[in-house]
C-alpha cells in the first residue's frame, strides 16, 4: 500500500506562537520542526507521495523542492484552520488516488522518524480509521484512514475522544510519534 501523507504546515512567522516571545526563534523552531518531519515523511518507505497543505509561500517552495507536493489552504477556511487544510489535503487525495490511504502528520513531530512512522502505517493497514493520541492522552497527532472519503478529522482540544467517537482505533505508538510540541514547558 502505498500511503498519502497530508502535512498541514502553518507559515512559519505565524506558527509556535506559545513556545517563545522572540518571534524570530518562533520562526526558527516552526520552520526546524516542520523541515525534520517533513524529511522524515518524504524518507518512510511506504509513503508514496507527500502533500503539504499551507498559505505559506516559503513554506510551499520548500516543499516543492523536497519532492512534496504544495497545495494552497482554503481561502476561507473559516474557525477551523486546521481542519479546513486537512479537508483540502484529503480532497486532493480523494480526487487522484481515491483508493489509497492518507494519513495526516503534523508537522511539529520533532522526534518522528521514517522507520516509525513506517511500522505505524503498516499497523494502521487493520483498520479502516485509526489515531495516534499524544502524549498527554487527550489530543491527537496522527490520524489515518484506508480511503480518503472516510477519514472524518476532529484535531483540537479533546480530539482523542472525538476521534474514538468517531469509530476511530487508538494505535500504540512509540513516544517519537506521540510528543508534539504544542508549548514549551
Amino acid at each position: 500500500m502505498s500511503w498519502t501523507a497530508i502535512m498541514p504546515i502553518k507559515p512559519w512567522d505565524g506558527a509556535k506562537s506559545r513556545l517563545h516571545d522572540d518571534a524570530g526563534a518562533r520562526r526558527a523552531l516552526a520552520r526546524a520542526f516542520a523541515q525534520d518531519a517533513l524529511d522524515a515523511v518524504l524518507g518512510c518507505s511506504v509513503v508514496g507521495r507527500v502533500v503539504v497543505v499551507t498559505t505559506g509561500d516559503e513554506v510551499s517552495e520548500h516543499a516543492r523542492t523536497v519532492g512534496a507536493f504544495a497545495l494552497p489552504e482554503s481561502a476561507d477556511p473559516g474557525a477551523d484552520p486546521l481542519g479546513a487544510a486537512v479537508r483540502d489535503g484529503t480532497a486532493w487525495s480523494h480526487e487522484r488516488h481515491p483508493d489509497e490511504p492518507v494519513a495526516v502528520i503534523p508537522a511539529d513531530l520533532p522526534s518522528l522518524t521514517s522507520d516509525a512512522l513506517a511500522a505505524l502505517l503498516v499497523a494502521a493497514t487493520a483498520h479502516p480509521l485509526a489515531f495516534v493520541p499524544d502524549a498527554n492522552g487527550d489530543g491527537t497527532t496522527i490520524l489515518t484512514s484506508l480511503r480518503p472519503e472516510l477519514l472524518e478529522s476532529g484535531y483540537g482540544p479533546g480530539s482523542a475522544d472525538r476521534h474514538r467517537s468517531y469509530g476511530a482505533v487508538e494505535l500504540q505508538a512509540p513516544a517519537a510519534l506521540r510528543r508534539d510540541v504544542d508549548e514549551f514547558h
